[in-house]
């Protein structure tokens, strides 16, 4: 307990230094000093990796995960709700107000700065640890792997949110972001096209791959086969189905989906056996300053911010037989959003947010190999993958037999319900190039967002566009 609590406050540390930046990249680290004083030896960087494991959790802030899902079609706001209410209507606002989520955010600043923030602390891990080699070389190969996995984890997210799919130009040669492999905040930062980004992201990976043990299977650290399966999700969204395929089948050998009554009941819970990389919640008593606020706690009362769509509740609804129609619920003429469990995590300040986060599983890795195995025109094995999804879910599904497009629809079908709310409608839609077509708007101008579309991605924060000279997004 000792140990964690000190984790907790050097992240405090952290958070309190980092709060008092004018701007976002090029700005002095004044946590340089903190983290040089603190790490001294294997262990004490093993502690400040603990303590990124830390910053994560809570930069996983509900709203992050659900904005994919709310300027898509799968979440609504709550009639008269205000938080992300600009980012809901694509009418987000290039500035610096605001650098946390609240009423009054217009833009994905926040994300933006904790991102690069915590890919700092990781390249600050990479270029320290070798130092301390010699007290244990296969535990500093381990940090140094996850910390190579985490930079690459956090500079996805961001690419997803601040730039177009990877398909957006036919050789991504399109504005990126910058990807940032230093600790130190004098190296001169400049936007990477999104193609030169994904070769960053396969490359920290691959240093991950290779210097993880196989054996570690522990969720709650970035392991190997965590590593391998995000590797995979990359190669999906690249395009590249060939490379996708063949990982997504070995971790999927290693890890099987979930089946019986332990789906969906133990999903997003320490017993959910196909969580591959799940975040704890950081809160271990009420009140604590460190909790992380999960999206669950913006589905349910009293903090109910967010609800399911007519379409998504529609699709998740249409099986009686389907055991994820439970995962919505009619209350008063509105779909609530019930997927994520309540109180997994005892004596938590909201229930709500008191389970485990699970960013990679199993069931993902699936639905890559049955849309990788499609689109190499190999539909048996698609049909495979794609089956054992849905059979899971409804043992009394038939057999798919579709083929061409039509497999391919039934594919997009099932991610789409399988992993509703969970972060991935709008990064999905914009790699399929579609547009947002939405049934139950709240109001006429936010019934449609045409592909292609300026307003699909975040706006630069105004600081890093205008002070630290990066080019804008287009539209902004």
């Amino acid at each position: 307990m000792k140990h964690y609590k000190f984790v907790l406050v050097l992240v405090m540390f952290i958070n309190i230094l980092a709060s008092c930046k004018k701007d976002f990249l090029d700005v002095p680290d004044k946590t340089v000093l903190l983290r040089q004083a603190y790490v001294v030896d294997l262990k004490t960087t093993e502690n400040f990796l603990n303590g990124i494991y830390v910053e994560i959790a809570k930069f996983h802030h509900g709203y992050y995960l659900i904005y994919p899902e709310l300027i898509a079609d799968n979440i609504k706001p709550v009639a008269g709700s205000i938080p992300l209410n600009s980012h809901y209507l694509w009418a987000q606002q290039a500035d610096d107000s605001k650098s946390a989520f609240g009423n009054t955010t217009f833009n994905m600043n926040p994300v933006w700065r904790d991102g690069y923030r915590i890919i700092r602390e990781c390249s600050f891990i990479l270029e320290t640890v070798d130092q301390y080699r010699s007290e244990d070389n296969v535990k500093a190969d381990n940090i140094k792997g996850q910390a190579y996995a985490l930079r690459a984890l956090i500079h996805s997210f961001l690419v997803s949110t601040f730039a177009q799919a990877y398909s957006f130009s036919s050789d991504a040669s399109h504005q990126g972001i910058p990807y940032i492999t230093t600790s130190n905040w004098t190296t001169p930062v400049t936007i990477q096209t999104v193609a030169e980004v994904y070769e960053s992201l396969i490359s920290d990976l691959t240093n991950a791959i290779e210097l993880l043990p196989s054996a570690s299977t522990n969720a709650l650290t970035m392991n190997r086969n965590a590593a391998r399966a995000f590797l995979s999700r990359i190669y999906f969204f690249k395009g590249d189905y060939q490379s996708s395929k063949n990982i997504a089948k070995e971790v999927s050998n290693e890890v099987p989906i979930m089946t019986g009554s332990a789906y969906p009941s133990k999903l997003f819970t320490p017993q959910e056996t196909e969580a591959l990389f799940q975040l704890r919640p950081a809160s271990v008593t009420v009140g604590d300053p460190f909790s992380t606020f999960f999206a669950g706690r913006y589905f349910a009362s009293p903090s109910q911010q967010f609800l399911a769509t007519n379409d998504i509740a529609t699709i998740l609804t249409e099986t009686p037989q389907d055991v994820r129609k439970a995962w919505v619920t009619l209350q008063s003429g509105n779909w609530a959003i019930s997927k994520y469990p309540s109180g997994v995590v005892p004596n938590y300040g909201n229930p709500a947010s008191a389970y485990f986060q699970t960013l990679i599983r199993s069931s993902e890795i699936y639905l890559i190999a049955a849309e990788s195995y499609a689109k190499l025109n190999i539909e048996d094995s698609a049909r495979f993958y794609l089956d054992a999804i849905r059979k899971r879910a409804n043992p009394a599904a038939f057999s798919v037999t579709a083929s061409g497009q039509a497999l391919l629809d039934s594919i997009n079908k099932e991610r789409r319900k399988e992993l509703a709310f969970e972060g991935f409608r709008m990064y999905d839609l914009l790699r399929l190039k579609q547009g947002v077509k939405r049934n139950d708007a709240l109001n006429t101008s936010a019934k449609d967002l045409p592909y292609p579309s300026e307003k699909a991605v975040s706006p630069i924060p105004f600081s890093d566009a205008n002070v630290s000279g990066l080019p804008q997004n287009p539209g902004y």
